[in-house]
């Protein structure tokens, strides 16, 4: 991952490299440069062309200096909490180490924490959460590789921790699959039994009759997908598109699309996986037939491909086995099915 450092004295440029110096043993990729008249090396672009450069690339931005001048640069890039890298100030003896943006999801925090304890200084950390020692669901999220759905209803979970409430999550993997103890404030329930829709519901599926619940979601759905040669991205998009809303599954839970190996070349779905930033994978035949379970046979497909069934068997497959969440579906000549491959979730 990348990060920019920039100093603007000829002291702030001796603690930026110190900085630099640090990251890169923790394996980061980093860049050190100085705007300052006079200054070896001075950058000759503006502070605000810089950062709008380093904001869309870098993981994160370190500002050595005073945090106003870090405020007002990145002020025009600011966009969302989850998309906005991380933004941190150092001043210029490396005492003070403070997150100014993006202090959970991107990771400002706890790369302050880490930059702070490198070059012998203190992490300013000011979210209400860390601070009062509770339980934070964007920081969850962001240590599980979970998607949040809706930033407003995380920002009133916290909100509602802050006054003392009980939050109540449903965790829809396997209980053996949740690691650790849920902090304080935190109670995991099955949906199963109870009436009450949960505060929060972590899986890769919507329940329309739950209106307050947030839905953190884990990239667990693999999508097998089967077609006639030729078949336009649009009706792959429609199909699998149909499918997920049909069945309730989040777009955002698909980790992978997989079918059979001679279809590695068929451009509609690849286009699909291009526009989604999804990898494809394939298997011959004789792999597929190790997928575990029934599947939904068709003599014309074994005459065509070598193999009953196309994706059912590459859904399952290439989610390790997984269980198979969505049946074969036909949609304008694309075969759907969606496995859901093992996944957990861990309280630190």
């Amino acid at each position: 991952m990348q990060i920019a450092v920039i100093s603007f004295t000829k002291n702030g440029k001796e603690l930026a490299d110190k900085i630099a110096g640090c990251l890169s043993e923790e394996g980061y990729e980093v860049t050190a440069d100085i705007k300052c008249n006079g200054a070896r090396g001075s950058i000759t672009e503006s502070l605000g062309e810089w950062t709008g450069r380093m904001f869309r690339k870098c993981y994160a931005l370190i500002y050595v200096g005073a945090a106003g001048i870090a405020v007002r640069a990145i002020a025009p890039y600011v966009e969302s909490k989850t998309s906005d890298p991380a933004v941190l100030v150092a001043d210029e003896k490396g005492s003070y180490i403070i997150p100014v943006l993006s202090g959970h999801i991107g990771g400002a925090n706890e790369l302050a924490v880490s930059l702070a304890a490198g070059i012998g200084g203190t992490p300013v950390i000011t979210t209400a959460t860390d601070i009062h020692h509770l339980w934070a669901v964007d920081k969850f999220a962001q240590e599980n590789h979970l998607w949040i759905a809706d930033m407003a209803k995380a920002k009133r979970i916290s909100a509602r921790l802050l006054a003392g409430e009980e939050i109540i999550v449903d965790c829809t993997c396997e209980e053996n699959r949740i690691k650790g103890e849920p902090p304080e404030g935190i109670r995991m329930v099955d949906s199963q039994s109870q009436e009450k829709e949960p505060d929060i519901c972590i899986g890769i599926h919507k329940n329309p009759s739950w209106r307050h619940t947030l839905y953190l979601v884990p990239r667990a759905a693999v999508v097998g997908i089967g077609c006639r040669k030729g078949t336009d991205a649009g009706k792959i998009e429609k199909a699998i598109e149909r499918t997920l809303n049909r069945e309730g599954i989040f777009q955002s839970s698909l980790c992978k699309l997989a079918s059979i190996d001679i279809k590695a070349g068929e451009e509609g779905i690849l286009r699909y996986c291009r526009n989604h930033s999804l990898e494809l994978e394939t298997y011959s035949a004789g792999e597929l037939l190790k997928a575990e379970g029934e599947f939904h046979a068709s003599a014309f497909v074994e005459k065509i491909t070598g193999i009953d069934n196309v994706c059912e068997r590459s859904a399952v497959y290439a989610s390790g086995n997984g269980r198979l969440v969505v049946e074969k579906q036909v949609d304008d000549g694309v075969t759907v099915a969606v496995a859901q491959r093992d996944w957990r979730i861990i309280f630190e």
